[in-house]
């Protein structure tokens, strides 16, 4: 059989690697016990400062209530008038925003009317605008032909006009003008046909 050769050294170096981890466990235990066995009595110690801190303000919150019945009547009576003339004011607030909201309904049917006659306008005045152009640019294409298409510019817009506090009522007047009068183009570039 073959001998086998141990060398003590080795032997007792490992034999001892189990021994030092406990040990370093242990110490490494008994270091967090102190830290958390510190840090608890810091947090206690917070603790008991701050209910102490309560404690005292209570103390002097109670120490200002009057407990005397002539000084509590005082006190609520004050309050009592505070509250009324609080809600005086809200009730003049609301009075007042009522009276604005039923003048503003008041005004509306007009206001509607105006911007309704504005608009109107508007559109009548855009009618014979386009009305005028068509006619001209069909007289063209009757002269030029093709040769009109070609001629027309590109469109520049205009800026908007801002609109006018008060205009005069509309009519559709001006719209029936303008078809008369296109009528009578028609009858005359018919003949001229």
């Amino acid at each position: 059989m073959a001998k086998t050769q141990f060398n003590v050294e080795q032997f007792k170096t490992e034999a001892k690697k189990p021994l030092f981890a406990v040990a370093g466990a242990t110490e490494l235990a008994v270091e967090l016990a102190r830290g958390y066995a510190t840090e608890a009595q810091k947090a206690t110690q917070e603790r008991i400062t701050e209910v102490q801190t309560r404690v005292s303000d209570v103390q002097a919150r109670v120490s200002k209530v009057e407990l005397e019945p002539k000084t509590l009547q005082a006190q609520a009576r004050t309050r009592v008038e505070e509250l009324k003339a609080e809600a005086k004011e809200a009730q003049a607030r609301f009075e007042a925003r009522v009276n604005e909201l039923q003048k503003d309904a008041k005004d509306f049917p007009g206001r509607f009317e105006a911007r309704l006659n504005e608009a109107l306008e508007e559109l009548n005045s855009t009618y014979a605008e386009l009305q005028t152009r068509g006619e001209k640019f069909v007289a063209a294409l009757r002269k030029d032909g093709v040769r009109a298409v070609a001629n027309v510019k590109p469109a520049v817009r205009k800026a908007t006009k801002a609109p006018a506090t008060k205009r005069a009522t509309a009519t559709k007047a001006p719209a029936k003008k303008a078809t008369k009068k296109t009528t009578a183009k028609k009858a005359t570039a018919k003949k001229a046909s």
